[in-house]
């Protein structure tokens, strides 16, 4: 009888993600009326998916455990329930979003999933790419739609931290796109010529550069518009490099669950300090704005104006505690995938 290999959270661990969760063979689920059944081929581990892993991410909010995380990711149709006709089976398909939120999420081989959230993946996109869709894509896709509807735009310079990963890659090239000139925060000055091959016009080192100084001077003393923050920690030089009324976007927590940042600049200058989350800005938009935005996403990842590696670091589900050391490792450059 076929099963459904499945990555399950038994228990939020906080300090140690690993240790919480379990691979286990479950039933086959059946699509019920209006549903789809999905194989899922791959899936990429994001920062929000070890944070679901942890029991810190509302994305990832199931009644009970065990359940299944797991937020992004491509398959292929299998099984279509009743009344659901749109795609043929062996179709390759991404959602916007995974059941993840309700514990169905795509760290397993098949997903139930209503045939409204499905959407066809273009045959000139690979399936590395393809699995990516949702969270990385859409998020910077959404940054620079909140930065362009609430006229936030004065300088045109924007700072871009973490942007060796795969989401700044993305927000560097969508950046180039649409005129913004890009200030990035890497860790590492190694990544400094690869990241303005890519597009980014100006790179610093965190550790190395004063970020405060080299931002003003960058800008002419205007300094940047916003920052869109992932990290964490004491965010002080670069919000002194902003300009008044500058925003900070906060939409990770890479280095931990805290950050500081300066009181007179919140204060004196009204810089301010906002979190931007991928599930609000798409509770927010219409139907007709998300089913343009996808779209545009889609064409954006074929044409490269949104950055995606076409190779991965891959491991097999049995191996997801390998897996989830890869992708927390120094210096990783590829995105790590779970397969199978």
């Amino acid at each position: 009888m076929a099963t459904n290999k499945s990555i399950v959270v038994e228990k939020y661990e906080l300090e140690n993600p690993a240790a919480g969760i379990k691979v286990v063979d479950r039933e086959l689920p059946e699509p019920a009326e209006g549903e789809v059944r999905v194989k899922i081929t791959l899936r990429p581990i994001d920062p929000a998916d070890v944070f679901s892993l942890m029991g810190v991410y509302p994305g990832f909010a199931p009644s009970s455990l065990p359940a299944v995380p797991g937020l992004d990711g491509v398959g292929v149709v299998d099984k279509n329930g009743s009344g659901a006709s749109k795609f043929k089976p062996g179709t390759r398909v991404v959602a916007a979003p995974w059941p993840s939120k309700s514990g169905n999420g795509s760290w397993q081989q098949y997903v139930t999933i209503p045939e409204s959230s499905l959407i066809p993946v273009p045959d000139a996109l690979n399936d590395v790419v393809a699995s990516q869709f949702l969270v990385n894509p859409v998020t910077a896709y959404g940054f620079f739609d909140v930065l362009e509807s609430e006229g936030l735009l004065k300088t045109g310079w924007i700072v871009n931290q973490a942007a060796g990963s795969a989401l700044g890659r993305m927000v560097i090239t969508l950046a180039k796109s649409r005129g913004v000139r890009t200030i990035n925060l890497v860790r590492r000055r190694a990544l400094a010529e690869e990241l303005t091959a890519l597009g980014g016009d100006e790179v610093l080192v965190t550790t190395e550069d004063d970020l405060e100084a080299r931002i003003k001077e960058i800008t002419g003393g205007q300094g940047a518009d916003a920052l869109f923050e992932c990290v964490g920690g004491d965010i002080g030089p670069v919000v002194r490099g902003l300009r008044n009324g500058g925003v900070v976007f906060l939409y990770g927590a890479m280095g931990g669950l805290d950050f500081s940042a300066p009181i007179p600049d919140i204060l004196f200058r009204d810089v301010s300090v906002r979190g931007f989350w991928l599930s609000i800005w798409l509770d927010a938009a219409s139907p007709e704005k998300i089913r343009d935005a996808v779209g545009k996403i889609l064409q954006y990842l074929v044409d490269g104006t949104l950055h995606a590696e076409t190779e991965g670091i891959r491991f097999p589900l049995d191996k997801i505690a390998e897996a989830l050391g890869a992708h927390v490792k120094e210096g990783r450059r590829q995105k790590v995938l779970l397969e199978g």
